[in-house]
């Protein structure tokens, strides 16, 4: 059993990062609206409770991104579902969080566009990484730039999470700084995903 705890660990980070960015977003739009379901009971506590689980689920996801690969090593339980499902868990976490940013901001061009672009970017790697003529299980391996990346998206994604914990996010410079942080994780996810498909085509 305990040779699973990792594969358990990414699939209750999956679980929980989507669950996290759902709740950022309905923290926002029953706050904006002022129309949280009665049965929920008081809507100060409710839209309150929300903010607080999306910011702990990110955190929680963010350090099991680690747990689980290490947990792996250590107990020598590698296994391909587990590279299967480590980076589909990042993937999951990082743009749903996003898209709840974009919601919230209204969709702009500014940060649709760069969300669009690594939303489909990942969803395009992801079918190569699990296609192909490979034997059966056996995955694209992931890059030290991906990786690279990945650690810039969580940055990316987790950074409102911190304005707002700090009291920055009506302060202009933290605005401008994500988006600027979001173009460039756009730019990388892109070139990740130009990679991907030479490494797909040489192979």
């Amino acid at each position: 059993m305990i040779r699973h705890l990792p594969n358990i660990l990414t699939l209750l980070r999956i679980l929980v990062g989507a669950a996290g960015a759902i709740a950022l977003w309905l923290s926002w739009r029953w706050e904006a609206s002022g129309e949280v379901p009665a049965s929920l009971g008081d809507p100060i506590a409710v839209i309150s409770g929300m903010a607080s689980f999306a910011v702990f689920a990110f955190v929680f996801a963010a350090l099991t991104d680690w747990l689980d690969g290490f947990l792996a090593r250590k107990l020598k339980a590698e296994s391909t579902l587990g590279a299967f499902l480590d980076p589909i868990g990042d993937k999951v976490l990082v743009n749903g969080y996003l898209l709840a940013y974009a919601a919230i901001l209204s969709f702009p061009v500014e940060i649709i566009v760069p969300v669009m672009a690594i939303l489909l970017r990942d969803l395009i790697v992801t079918f190569m990484r699990t296609s192909g003529d490979k034997p059966a299980g056996e995955t694209l391996p992931v890059s030290l730039s991906a990786k690279l990346k990945t650690v810039l998206a969580m940055l990316t994604a987790g950074f409102p999470l911190l304005a707002f914990v700090m009291g920055w996010q009506s302060t202009d410079w933290a605005l401008l700084a994500w988006i600027g942080a979001l173009w460039l994780t756009a730019s990388m996810t892109l070139l990740t995903g130009l990679n991907y498909l030479m490494e797909k085509r040489a192979g």
